[in-house]
């Protein structure tokens, strides 16, 4: 089985790997009237994905822009008194990953920042300070995340981890348990004085 990572870009996500195909197989017809209808047929398919839209000629315009993409300006064909794109779009660049590590992207990247910088710092007591609200922010950030029960732990020793074991913490040390979905508390009803009086 070949998978879609093994195979060549879309050029146009949105229309597939087959309607890809269809273009592709468009430049090896040799016969123009016969590469023009197969190209008129696949403007009709491409027309299906949006059938509200097919008859409207801007929308006829934008299809055809689309099938010279794909073909990369290779195709050549009969089309409507339109110019055609003249070059393909640029390829937006990928966005790169912000988060660091997928392992613990969980606790997100603000976790990773802070714990650099409580490394640097001389004053013992102010450096457990900060060491304790970290744990306490990724306690909190870890529930967000998984919604269960975690061991404090695991907190710490994920916390050591991240440090690259720079920082000596105790990891019997209880942190205080966030409630990330509070219960809320019933509505009140204003009692009504008023009496129900039966009709006679």
């Amino acid at each position: 089985m070949k998978y879609n990572t093994d195979k060549t870009d879309l050029i146009i996500p949105e229309y597939g790997r087959h309607i890809h195909s269809m273009a592709n197989s468009l430049l090896e017809i040799e016969d123009r009237s016969k590469r023009n209808q197969q190209a008129q047929i696949l403007i009709n398919i491409m027309g299906n994905l949006n059938p509200h839209l097919r008859d409207v000629e801007e929308y006829k315009h934008k299809l055809w822009d689309h099938l010279f993409i794909m073909c990369q300006n290779k195709l050549d064909v009969e089309h409507p008194p339109y110019e055609p794109v003249i070059k393909l779009e640029n390829k937006k660049a990928r966005i790169e990953n912000t988060q660091g590590s997928v392992k613990y992207k969980h606790y997100g990247k603000l976790i990773i920042l802070l714990i650099q910088e409580t490394i640097k710092i001389k004053d013992n007591s102010l450096k457990n300070h900060a060491i304790e609200q970290i744990g306490k922010q990724m306690k909190r950030a870890y529930l967000n995340w998984n919604q269960t029960n975690v061991q404090d732990a695991q907190i710490w020793s994920d916390l050591e981890k991240l440090a690259d074991s720079k920082i000596d913490v105790d990891k019997t040390k209880i942190i205080p348990v966030f409630q990330t979905n509070p219960i809320r508390k019933k509505p009140f009803y204003k009692k009504s004085n008023r009496k129900n009086y039966s009709k006679k």
